[in-house]
């Protein structure tokens, strides 16, 4: 089937506003190319004097061998046809040259350059007058370069175009839905086990709880700690479509079980390094600080920065004072008894044999 090539249209205004030069984006599926009009690109280098041909200026003898060679020579000439949608053609591209990309909107015609290949001329008249090679009728196209030049770097140019036409919200849309369609599938997988018994365990631990030998479930909590501490560092994005979209997980329709073939594969690969992680941790905030630093994102580095603002917060003891027949609080290191609190965790670990919640992820 022929692709439909789809036309974003936007307006770069330069100079303060003295120069306003259309741009497109063109996206055919599988390639975007971002493209300014020719006639206007002739008159903002002419100053406003032209908006003729630009081959007439590409032409001069003078510029010919610092002008990069797709502007030297011809090139053949690539027929790219565009399919129907609804009965209606969207936007057809009539050639696409090495140096012009020619395509038709309704009925008009466009003649494209491409908005690389514009830095690239206006670089050869800046280059031209370094080296003093310019002609006196070719300065003001050396000037008009160089406010071109100064509005937008090359590095930069694309996300001009995309800003000013608005496909950047299109593009991050699309790049959500590739990402959404990399790890999630219409339905429910079968049920396969993927949290491993030692997660559980050492969220207890991390808690500075004993573990309970005769608990069946695990606590509501959990399924929280498994979001933010697996799904949101995996990929927040991926996160919040299961939140979204699967609100209540459980029974059947565990949040793995959303996940298709490559995205549970994923999953599984990044719960094996946040169980090294989880094992060298010695408490919770510690454990979110080493979360933050191996997968560094907005929503990590909010969690690690509530977890330093706990550790600073001094820790008290409640001890009874014989002298004033009271009950005191007494200032504690923030590392007092954290060995025989690990210790404790630990022997707990080791004895939690018969221990079968249900699971919760």
């Amino acid at each position: 089937m022929d692709k439909i090539a789809k036309i974003y249209k936007g307006i770069i205004s330069l100079n303060g506003g003295e120069y306003e030069v259309p741009c497109y984006v063109i996206d055919d599926g599988e390639k975007v190319e971002r493209v300014l009009s020719q006639r206007e690109v002739v008159r903002l280098i002419s100053g406003g004097r032209d908006s003729g041909n630009l081959n007439a200026y590409l032409s001069a003898k003078n510029i010919q061998e610092i002008l990069p060679e797709k502007f030297r020579k011809d090139r053949n000439t690539q027929k790219i046809k565009t399919g129907r949608q609804n009965g209606k053609k969207d936007a057809e591209i009539v050639s696409n040259e090495a140096n012009a990309l020619i395509f038709r909107v309704g009925s008009t015609t466009i003649n494209g350059i491409r908005s690389n290949d514009v830095i690239d001329i206006c670089n050869t008249y800046l280059k031209a007058r370094q080296l003093g090679i310019l002609a006196p009728n070719q300065s003001k196209l050396a000037e008009q370069s160089e406010i071109f030049i100064s509005a937008s770097a090359k590095t930069g140019i694309d996300a001009v175009i995309d800003e000013v036409t608005g496909y950047q919200y299109f593009r991050k849309a699309d790049e959500l839905q590739s990402k959404l369609d990399a790890y999630i599938q219409e339905g429910y997988r079968e049920w396969t086990r993927t949290f491993p018994k030692e997660f559980f365990m050492h969220l207890y631990r991390l808690e500075g709880n004993a573990i309970p030998l005769d608990e069946k479930y695990y606590p509501q909590r959990f399924g929280k700690y498994v979001m933010q501490f697996v799904y949101d560092t995996l990929d927040p994005d991926v996160a919040d479509y299961l939140r979204e979209n699967n609100p209540k997980p459980g029974g059947k329709k565990h949040h793995h079980q959303k996940l298709n073939e490559a995205g549970y594969k994923l999953l599984a690969d990044h719960l094996l390094s946040v169980m090294g992680i989880i094992k060298a941790s010695p408490n919770m905030d510690k454990f979110k600080e080493n979360l933050a630093f191996a997968f560094p994102h907005a929503r990590t580095q909010q969690m690690a920065r509530q977890a330093k603002n706990r550790l600073a917060q001094p820790k008290l003891n409640l001890t009874f004072s014989p002298a004033s027949g009271m009950i005191v609080p007494t200032q504690l290191s923030l590392f007092d008894n954290i060995n025989e609190s690990l210790g404790d965790a630990d022997s707990a670990l080791k004895t939690a044999i018969d221990y079968t919640p249900k699971d919760s992820e």
